[in-house]
């Protein structure tokens, strides 16, 4: 029943302000049209006046005899005596006035300037002051014309025949704004009034629902299931018989025959399940516990292949290092000790060796970092990073790789960029990966760009070569650890890197994907937060 009257309530309130919003948004439609109206009317009669000022300030000899009626004076007369007579004011004004009456509020100070700073402006509204203080305010700009000339115009300085010093304005140049004002008083009265009306038939049509509901539901509902809950309480408490001369006036209730017919089909099977009830229970514990007891087995079981391949990846790597650290050591010794005593194929020989060897420790060094992600061991190092730097050290390092191929690099970072929290080892080894995979698969004579740009509250970084591109089949496995798509077969690779860069970047609560078309390049992109990392994984 109080949801039922809630709802309807909430729908009428809805309702009621939503009319009130009509009300209100109509009222300033009103007041806009009629400001419009009243505008029109004002510059209709400045500009009859300024192009009959001839005939004003001559008299029927001809003679020039300055009436004062120009259009800013017969305006503001005209104004004064409007505003006497009624309620709405209008007002000729500009920055710099010859008349202290004409002098503009703050409201009209701020759009002389809107109107000054955007010629294209038409018209500025606004409200100001609350309460029976509420005014509509409405202002256009007014452009010099050639009839403003005689009194605005040059030279600057010259007096005019008005006795003022002229401007120096030009025609179309901004020579001030009409404001009107009107008062919103009665108008929001008048709203207030329908609002209250409408919100005391709300109150009486609830409390007229409230009643007869409760009386309605009360009779055909609340005494009937009053008694269908006793029974059931009967029911929960063991007694699983219902006496069928007990229900039997229940079921003249329409709305409850169904119940009942339920809850008598529900009485006699419980009586059925709790004679086999028993049996069941201890067979299905047992079960359970002889589940439990393989589901323990079968955790410790993964518990111990987890750390065996931890423990394998970490021996394996280790024991790679070493000797790779050493073929490293004295291949470098021997092209740094005696270069001379070499000819062309023993330089080269030992550049194969030097360059296979750095491939293989790079290949083992992702290798313990895939290890590590895997079993939750790698941490980041967070803090302030640039990303200037970041980049250029980046693409420095893989730029003879580029310049064998004859690849053009580019950095297109815009300087503005903030600072990133990261771990800028790790970012280094994310931008290592894309630029490098950019290099590998870009043909010789093609270009690799590197972007960056702000996106909401996120850094987007993006890597774009004009490569053979990637078919889409494979950009779904390209980020899987450990899987190698067809053009790693025809160029080598470890499968390794994209997945190494997907997890650090996830690490840094990121997101890493590729879009590409076969035939016209691939552009691999990342986001890295701007706020702080809570977790430093």
């Amino acid at each position: 029943m109080i949801g039922v009257t809630t709802v309807l309530v909430a729908v009428l309130t809805l309702n009621l302000l939503w009319e009130i919003r009509e009300q209100q948004n109509q009222v300033l439609e009103d007041l806009h049209e009629q400001a419009k109206v009243m505008a029109t009317q004002i510059v209709a009669m400045r500009e009859f006046l300024a192009r009959n000022q001839d005939r004003i300030n001559h008299d029927s000899l001809g003679n020039f005899e300055f009436k004062g009626l120009n259009p800013a004076a017969v305006g503001r007369g005209v104004g004064e005596l409007f505003a006497s007579m009624s309620d709405y004011r209008f007002k000729q004004t500009r920055t710099k006035v010859r008349n202290v009456a004409n002098l503009p509020d703050t409201f009209e100070a701020e759009a002389l300037q809107a109107f000054a700073m955007d010629r294209s402006l038409k018209e500025v509204v606004g409200r100001t002051g609350e309460g029976p203080d509420a005014t509509y305010r409405y202002m256009i700009p007014l452009t010099i014309e050639k009839s403003c000339l005689q009194c605005h115009g040059g030279p600057k300085g010259e007096l005019d025949v008005a006795g003022y010093a002229k401007e120096g304005l030009k025609e179309g140049d901004l020579g001030g704004a009409l404001s009107i004002a009107i008062p919103m008083d009665r108008v929001e009265q008048r709203i207030v009034a329908n609002t209250k009306r409408r919100a005391l038939t709300i109150v009486a049509f609830a409390g007229v629902s409230l009643g007869l509901i409760g009386f309605l539901t009360h009779q055909f509902v609340g005494r009937p299931l009053d008694r269908l809950a006793r029974i059931a309480k009967r029911i929960g408490r063991g007694q699983l018989q219902i006496d069928r001369k007990e229900i039997q006036p229940l079921r003249l209730h329409q709305e409850l025959s169904v119940l009942v017919d339920a809850m008598s089909t529900m009485s006699e099977q419980l009586q059925d399940l709790y004679a086999g009830l028993e049996s069941k229970v201890h067979q299905r514990t047992a079960e359970l516990k002889e589940v439990n007891v393989r589901l323990v087995k079968a955790h410790d079981d993964l518990a111990r292949l987890n750390q065996s391949q931890s423990e394998f990846y970490s021996t394996m790597t280790h024991e790679l290092r070493t000797p790779l650290t050493a073929i490293i050591g004295f291949t470098q010794l021997l092209q740094q000790s005696n270069p001379e005593s070499m000819n062309g194929d023993q330089r080269e020989y030992l550049t194969d060796i030097l360059d296979s060897a750095n491939r293989l420790l790079q290949l083992v060094n992702d290798l313990l970092d895939a290890s590590r992600l895997e079993a939750g061991q790698l941490r980041l190092n967070v803090g302030p990073v640039d990303l200037h730097d970041v980049v250029l050290e980046a693409t420095s390092s893989l730029r003879p790789l580029a310049r064998q191929k004859a690849l053009t690099v580019t950095v297109e970072l815009p300087n503005d960029l903030p600072l990133v929290p990261a771990d800028d080892l790790r970012l280094m080894q994310v931008l290592m990966n894309l630029v490098g995979n950019a290099i590998k698969f870009t043909q010789p004579g093609g270009r690799i760009i590197v972007r960056a740009a702000l996106q909401e509250e996120q850094l987007l970084v993006s890597v774009e070569d004009n490569g053979p591109g990637i078919d889409p089949s494979e950009q779904q496995v390209i980020f899987d650890l450990f899987r190698r798509s067809a053009r790693n077969e025809r160029v080598g690779g470890s499968g390794l890197g994209l997945a190494l860069a997907k997890r650090l970047v996830e690490l840094h609560n990121g997101r890493i994907w590729v879009d590409s078309t076969p035939g016209s390049g691939a552009t691999f992109s990342f986001t890295l937060p701007l706020h702080p990392l809570n977790d430093t994984r």
